[in-house]
């Protein structure tokens, strides 16, 4: 068992090194949002496929030595957390699980609130490129297929005689 817990440490670390990588990209990606170019922008989309091969990648293996701990544990994979496994452990072994769960999830949340601010400059990007498309589509309806202003129709004036 000792060995599981010690792979599944070493997998947390590498998560929790992607993670802050992760970060450091969000907010390279924030400028990158900002700036609006859109190679920048889509070498930055790549940049994200890799890591989200990475994170899958470290997420199989801890799924795959949590389901073993989970077995040798007797616990349930629904009622597993690291935070659970740390009740059962000495008290070193305990305090590493503790402080790196910890960590992690505060990672997560870093990176949850970097994304939220990501993904609006990117809705209002999206907006403004809506408004501008609209207003150049209303616009091609003043024209003809030629290029010439279409003409209005002539509007026949009626001058009351009340007025």
């Amino acid at each position: 068992m000792d060995e599981q817990i010690a792979a599944l440490m070493n997998v947390v670390r590498q998560e929790i090194a992607l993670y802050r990588d992760l970060i450091e990209h969000a907010r390279r990606k924030t400028a990158i949002l900002v700036r609006g170019s859109l190679d920048t922008i889509l070498e930055s989309n790549r940049i994200d496929e890799t890591f989200n091969l990475q994170l899958r990648a470290l997420e199989n293996e801890m799924a795959r030595l949590c389901q073993i701990l989970c077995q040798t544990l007797h616990i349930t994979r629904d009622d597993f957390t690291l935070l659970k496994l740390a009740e059962g452990l000495d008290q070193s072994a305990a305090g590493e699980i503790r402080s790196q769960s910890h960590l992690f999830r505060h990672l997560v949340e870093q990176l949850k609130s970097i994304n939220q601010r990501n993904r609006r400059l990117a809705e209002r990007s999206i907006h403004f490129s809506q408004g501008l498309l609209d207003y150049i589509a209303n616009a091609t309806n003043s024209y003809q297929s030629t290029g010439m202003l279409r003409p209005y129709a002539a509007v026949n004036g009626t001058i009351s005689s009340k007025a």
